[in-house]
Order: C-alpha cells, then sequence, then structure tokens
C-alpha cells in the first residue's frame, strides 16, 4: 500500500492545472512588475498593492522577494509543487475546496497587479476573471453534468455580489449619509449611483443582480456558469478591496472570503457520489443491476 495515495478524480486533475495558471500568473506579474531599480537591489522590490515590501502596511511575507529574483523563482517552484502536491493527495472534496481557495487567493494577487501596477483599473480584473472562469468552467463543468449545478451556482453568485454591495454601503464615511458627494468608491459607475444617494446605488445593484440572474438562468449550460463566475470572482475582488485596501486587514481576510465562497461551491455544485468503483475513476454497473434501490445524481 502507497504511502501516498495520489488522486484519479479527473475533475481534480484538470482543475489543479487551472490552479497552478493562476499561481504561475501571480508570481510572474510580481516580477515583471517590479521597477527597474529592483534587479540592482532587491530591498526596492514592490508588492501587488504598490507599496514597498518593507510597509507595514498590510504586511506581507516577502522574504524571499527582497533576497533577489533567483530566491523569489526557486522558492516559488516549491510552493507550486507543494500546492500542486497537496491538491493531488486529498481527499475529493477537501481537494476540489483547497483548489478553489487557492485560485481566488491567487486571482485577488493577480487582479492587484493588474489594476495597481499595469494601470488597467476595473477592466483588468474583469478580463482577467473572465479567462479564470472560463478554465474553471472547462475544467470542473463538464457539459453532461447535474442539472442543479447553475441553480446552486447564481445562488452563490448573488451572496457575492450582495457582499460587495453591504461592505461598500458599510464602507462610506460618516458623512456620507448626509452628504452623497462624500462618496468613497473605486468604481466610477457605482460612484456615480452613490453620489445619487444609497438608495440609488440599491437599486442598480438590484437590477444587475436580477439582470444578472436572469441571464445565468437562460443560457446555455457553459455560458452560464462562465457568466455566474465571473460576478463571483468580480464580488469577491469589491468586497475583498475594502477589507485590505480600506479596513487594512491584510491578505488574511480576501483568503477566508475566498475560503468560504469555494466550500459553498463545492459542497453546493458537486454531489456526492454513489458508485464505488467511481472514487477510482473505473465504471461500475448502478446498484440499480443488483436489485437495490440507486439514485442517479
Amino acid at each position: 500500500m502507497p504511502f501516498i495515495k495520489f488522486t484519479d478524480d479527473e475533475i481534480v486533475k484538470r482543475l489543479r492545472w487551472v490552479m497552478a495558471a493562476a499561481i504561475i500568473f501571480s508570481m510572474a506579474n510580481t516580477l515583471a512588475g517590479q521597477p527597474a531599480a529592483y534587479w540592482h537591489n532587491p530591498a526596492l522590490a514592490m508588492r501587488g498593492d504598490g507599496l514597498p515590501i518593507n510597509s507595514l502596511t498590510n504586511y506581507t511575507f516577502e522574504f524571499f522577494l527582497g533576497s533577489g529574483w533567483l530566491p523569489f523563482v526557486l522558492a516559488a517552484m516549491v510552493y507550486l509543487a507543494g500546492m500542486f502536491l497537496a491538491a493531488s493527495t486529498l481527499p475529493r472534496k477537501l481537494a476540489l475546496i483547497f483548489i478553489f481557495s487557492v485560485i481566488f487567493g491567487h486571482y485577488y494577487g493577480g487582479s492587484n497587479w493588474l489594476a495597481v501596477r499595469w494601470h488597467l483599473g476595473f477592466l483588468g480584473p474583469i478580463f482577467y476573471g473572465l479567462a479564470v472562469s472560463a478554465g474553471v468552467v472547462f475544467a470542473a463543468f463538464p457539459p453532461s453534468g447535474p442539472k442543479g449545478t447553475i441553480k446552486s451556482l447564481r445562488w452563490i453568485m448573488l451572496f457575492a455580489m450582495l457582499a460587495d454591495t453591504v461592505v461598500t454601503l458599510v464602507g462610506q464615511p460618516h458623512g456620507y449619509w448626509h452628504k452623497p458627494l462624500l462618496v468613497d468608491e473605486g468604481n466610477q459607475v457605482s460612484k456615480f449611483f452613490l453620489e445619487q444617494g444609497w438608495y440609488a446605488y440599491v437599486i442598480e445593484q438590484l437590477v444587475i443582480g436580477s439582470a444578472v440572474y436572469g441571464l445565468v438562468s437562460i443560457l446555455s449550460r457553459p455560458w452560464a456558469l462562465t457568466i455566474a463566475f465571473c460576478f463571483i470572482f468580480g464580488g469577491f475582488s469589491g468586497a475583498s478591496n475594502w477589507f485590505f485596501y480600506r479596513w487594512i486587514w491584510g491578505w488574511q481576510a480576501p483568503v477566508i472570503f475566498g475560503c468560504v465562497l469555494s466550500a459553498a461551491i463545492v459542497l453546493s455544485t458537486f454531489p456526492v457520489r454513489r458508485w464505488a468503483k467511481e472514487e477510482r475513476g473505473q465504471q461500475q454497473e448502478p446498484l440499480a443491476a443488483s436489485g437495490l434501490p440507486c439514485k442517479m445524481y
């Protein structure tokens, strides 16, 4: 009996490559986004939020980056191998939650580089989210999957969007409620509605949520899932920006939020399988063949 048993689940196998791609994209941007002086003096390294690595605001562990590009690359390779190994050896449910959590975390890191360092604003995370969503859907949600997947996922999508809306309102300065022009918001569209008053912003969010919910309900399965994930990533990023940039809760806040969303996605869209040999990636006759009742998913 081998000491370590590697997964034979096809979804986990495919999805871990999406995780690896998100990690590599984040790490590559970390190096590419460094100022020119970094290559001569690693102490001048920059983080994804545009601050020096020695900044005490939202302090993150950047020891290897500050030691030079070669130690950083070597550490990144070890980290990538460790994440890949963990995803390959954990039980199926835990592996899926783990993979989605890592994807959320590195999506947020990559989005910061696109928005802050490369000055792409909100367009960068939007297009990046679309690419990651397409990868997730292609890897984890085959066209012939359970019909209830979209129904479950669209509620998670609304939850992520609602979290962003609530956090945005809670984060407004005290004077905003008497003078809406004091609004604090980076998204120019949302800022416009917030300037009209909180009720205008709430109505805008209700209209958007209802429209997206309806769209996801009528589109074909691949497009519906991709759009749903796009807005899940969008809501996650929007709320996380308040956690990280405004309230200075550090990286742990987006990571925890990503873990919550990951658990919700996996537990609601990946049903328990009823075939014993399917766990080993093999085909088996359903239990009904032996005269016992079974339930197909």
